[in-house]
C-alpha cells in the first residue's frame, strides 16, 4: 500500500513514496533507512558511496561496529530500527496493518516521549535537533514578550556549533530541516536587529580550567539584573551537561532569577545530552522551566531527534500567543505540535509533517524506555563503573591524557570522559589532528569500526570524548537482573573498550601520518 504524504522534506515533498512499500513477507525495503536520514539538514544526509552521514553513522543497524559516541551521534540500534519499521507500517499500512490517521500517529510519538521521561503534565513539541529546539524556544519566548529580549547562554564552545546564531534569532545553516533554502546568518522573519541580543558566559577560563559554580552564577545574575534595567526581558539557559560533562548555572540560581521577575525572566534547561537524573527534568518542569532534550545523545537514537518540553504553567500562555515570529515556520511543522497548542494558535505553518524526525524519536524511544526503567541509583552506579573503566585504560594510552581536574565526580554523574589528544611533539594536538584520530577510529583499517565523540576545544587543548549510552546502561542492568554481578555484567562493555583503546594505541604510534 502506498500513502500520499502531504509534506516530507529533503526532496520528498508532495511525492508519492513508491519506496514506502513492503515485500510480500512484510519486510521493509529501503524506506526506513531513507526516512531516518530525512527531515534534517545536510549533516544527516547519507553519502551515496558509504551510506554514512557527516557524523560517520548509519541509518541501519551495524552491530559489528563499536560505539561510545553518544556525546555526538550513534548508529541506529537493531531495536530502534525495528521499532521505526513497525511505526512506519502503522502509518502507511501493509497487507496486514491498517494505516492510522496522521494526527494519531504523531500524538503517539509525543506520548512516547512523555511516558519515557515520566513528564505526563508537559506538552511536547518535536524539533529536528537541539539547535532547532533553541530557535523554537526563542521564538516562543519572543511571542510571549512585548519587550526586546536578551538571550543568555552558557559555554558557547561546549554546546552545538549552530547555537550562537540560533540564539540570536538567525538561520544557522543555508538549509533547514524542512528543506527550506535560507540565508545562513540572516534574521528569521519577524525578528528585527534590535529585538534579540546575545550574552554568553563561559564555564571554563582561558586555560580550559573549570570555573567555580559560584562565579558562573554570579556572572549570569549580574547580566540578568543589567538587562532588566535596560528594559529587556531575559531568556536564561541552564546548561545541564556540556560536551565535556560540565554544568553551567545552578538550578537554585535559575529559580531565584525567575522568581525575582516573573514573566520577564524565563529559563530554558538545555538537557540535550539527557544525562541528568530523569527526576530532575520533572522538577524543572514543575518549576516552570522550558526543557530541551534529544533522543540522539545518551539515548543513542539516530542523530537529529530533539524536543522542547513545555511546562503546564506555560501552555495556556502559549495558546493565547499571537506574536510568534513567522520565520519559525521554516523550522517547525504542524504535526510537531500537539493539537492543544496547534489548534489554539493562529501561527502559519508552512509544512504539515516531518516523518523522518518522528521515526528517529521512535528509534530513540526503543533505547530510552528500558533505560528509564532502571533504578536511578543503579544508573549512577553503572556510570561510575564505566568512567572508572575508561580512566584505567586511558592512563596506559600514549599521546592521550586526562584534562587536569577532570577526574571529578561530575564525570561519573554524566558518564562522559574527555581525553586530551597530544601532537607528535608532545604538545597539544590541533583540532584537525585530534579529529583525525576520531576519523581513523571509525575507519575499517586496523580493527573494527569504533565510534567515539567528536573533538571539542577546551582552552588550548582539544579532547575526544568517550561516553556511555542508554543501551550500555540498560544492557548492564538487564544482565544484573538476570543474576550477574556488576563486574560480570560489565564484561561486554570492557571488552569493547579494550578494542577501542587497542586500535587507538595503534593510531597513536603513527600519529597524523608521521
Amino acid at each position: 500500500m502506498v500513502a500520499k504524504l502531504r509534506t516530507i522534506p529533503n526532496g520528498l515533498t508532495d511525492t508519492d513514496l513508491d519506496s514506502v512499500s513492503y515485500a510480500n513477507a512484510g519486510q521493509p525495503l529501503s524506506s526506513v533507512s531513507l526516512l531516518l536520514g530525512s527531515g534534517g539538514d545536510r549533516r544527516i544526509w547519507s553519502d551515496a558511496a558509504t551510506g554514512r552521514n557527516r557524523y560517520g553513522t548509519l541509518t541501519r543497524p551495524a552491530g559489528e561496529e563499536i560505539s561510545f559516541s553518544s556525546t555526538t551521534a550513534s548508529n541506529v540500534s537493531a531495536e530502534g530500527y525495528a521499532a521505526a519499521d513497525r511505526a512506519l507500517k502503522r502509518l502507511v499500512g501493509t497487507n496486514a496493518v491498517t494505516p492510522i490517521p496522521y494526527d494519531e500517529w504523531f500524538d503517539d510519538v509525543r506520548d512516547g516521549v512523555r511516558r519515557s521521561l515520566a513528564v505526563a503534565d508537559a506538552e511536547v513539541i518535536l524539533a529536528a535537533s537541539g539547535t532547532d529546539a533553541e530557535i523554537l524556544a526563542l521564538c516562543l519566548v519572543a511571542g510571549l514578550s512585548v519587550r526586546p529580549i536578551t538571550n543568555i547562554f552558557i559555554a558557547p564552545d561546549e554546546t552545538g556549533n549552530g547555537i550562537p546564531l540560533a540564539a540570536s534569532g538567525r538561520h544557522f545553516s543555508d538549509l533547514t530541516a524542512l528543506g527550506r533554502a535560507v540565508d545562513s546568518g540572516e534574521l528569521l522573519e519577524g525578528f528585527s536587529d534590535s529585538r534579540i541580543e546575545v550574552r554568553t558566559v563561559p564555564i571554563r577560563d582561558e586555560t580550559g580550567q573549570q570555573r567555580t559554580r559560584e562565579s558562573v552564577d554570579y556572572a549570569v545574575a549580574g547580566l540578568v539584573e543589567q538587562e532588566l534595567r535596560r528594559g529587556r526581558d531575559v531568556l536564561v539557559h541552564v546548561l545541564d551537561t556540556s560536551k565535556t560533562g560540565l554544568e553551567g548555572v545552578s538550578r537554585e540560581t535559575a529559580r531565584q532569577l525567575a522568581a525575582a521577575a516573573p514573566g520577564r525572566v524565563r529559563i530554558l534547561i538545555d538537557a540535550c545530552q539527557l544525562r541528568c537524573p530523569l527526576s530532575q527534568l520533572r522538577q524543572d518542569l514543575n518549576d516552570g522551566f522550558l526543557v530541551a532534550v534529544t533522543g540522539s545523545k545518551l539515548a543513542a537514537g539516530p542523530p537529529f531527534s530533539g524536543a522542547l518540553l513545555i511546562p503546564a504553567s506555560t501552555v495556556d500562555e502559549l495558546a493565547r500567543c499571537r506574536n510568534i515570529p513567522a520565520g519559525l515556520a521554516e523550522y517547525t511543522a504542524a504535526q510537531d505540535w500537539p493539537a492543544s497548542l496547534r489548534q489554539r494558535t493562529d501561527f502559519g505553518f508552512k509544512s504539515e509533517m516531518n516523518i523522518g524526525l518522528s521515526l528517529r524519536w521512535v528509534a530513540a524511544l526503543a533505547n530510552l524506555v528500558p533505560y528509564a526503567a532502571v533504578d536511578e541509583m543503579l544508573r549512577a552506579q553503572i556510570k561510575q563503573h564505566f568512567v572508572d573503566a575508561v580512566l584505567v585504560r586511558a592512563t596506559d594510552l600514549k599521546g592521550v591524557q586526562l584534562h587536569p581536574n577532570d577526574e571529578g565526580a561530575y564525570l561519573a554523574s554524566r558518564g562522559i570522559v574527555p581525553l586530551t589528544v597530544l601532537g607528535g611533539n608532545g604538545g597539544f594536538a590541533s583540532f584537525d589532528q585530534a579529529q583525525a584520530d576520531q576519523v581513523a577510529l571509525r575507519s575499517a583499517a586496523g580493527g573494527p569500526i569504533c565510534h567515539i565523540g567528536q573533538a571539542v576545544r577546551i582552552g588550548p587543548r582539544v579532547a575526544l570524548r568517550i561516553g556511555a549510552s542508554a543501551t550500555d546502561i540498560a544492557g548492564v542492568a538487564a544482565r544484573m537482573a538476570a543474576g550477574e554481578t556488576l563486574q560480570d555484567a560489565f564484561k561486554p562493555i570492557e571488552a569493547d573498550l579494550d578494542t577501542v583503546f587497542a586500535k587507538w594505541s595503534g593510531i597513536r604510534r603513527h600519529p597524523f601520518g608521521a
